[in-house]
């Protein structure tokens, strides 16, 4: 898909799969992650490679500029789990942030013109919004609040690819 120059757009499977779309880039991008969950486990107990660990892998790569995850909020974080993840130079950006911020502070907390990744797990939305998601946590964005916030970061910087997972 990159090779032929389209504009790829995955949709489906679990969050494990972001980290091979991202792997498959050759040019410096930003990640921009809208999810309850930062997916950023550290790894215990041989398991590496699963919905869960995707962004760990992501930072560690050569060509991952930064991580700025939006609309955390699951009630199965610790503050040492997050604190792991800024600690590392990431960005976390809680409900309540994204709702002092909106849309247009997202998009501006990366430089004007940036290339960016985005990737989207289907329970950044509120639990009341998708009743067939297992992993649902209460107090998710609304449609008007990502859209805008897509809108917003598409007008500000080049996407280089999206992926929207989790859907069941």
């Amino acid at each position: 898909i990159l090779d032929r120059g389209a504009f790829p757009v995955v949709i489906g499977g679990d969050h494990a799969i972001t980290y091979p779309i991202f792997r498959a880039f050759d040019e410096k991008l930003h990640v921009i992650h809208f999810d309850a969950h930062t997916d950023y486990a550290p790894f215990t107990n041989d398991l590496t490679m699963t919905n869960s660990h995707a962004f760990r892998h992501i930072t560690g790569m050569a060509h991952n500029l930064s991580l700025t995850q939006v609309g955390i909020r699951s009630l199965r974080h610790s503050r040492e789990q997050i604190e792991d993840i800024t600690d590392a130079g990431n960005r976390v950006i809680a409900m309540g942030d994204f709702r002092r911020l909106g849309p247009q502070g997202i998009a501006e907390l990366l430089p004007e013109n940036s290339r960016v990744h985005v990737s989207i797990d289907v329970d950044a939305y509120d639990m009341s919004l998708v009743p067939g998601c297992v992993s649902a946590e209460p107090n998710g964005f609304t449609y008007p609040e990502l859209r805008d916030s897509l809108k917003a970061i598409a007008e500000r910087h080049d996407i280089a690819g999206f992926d929207f997972v989790e859907v069941n």
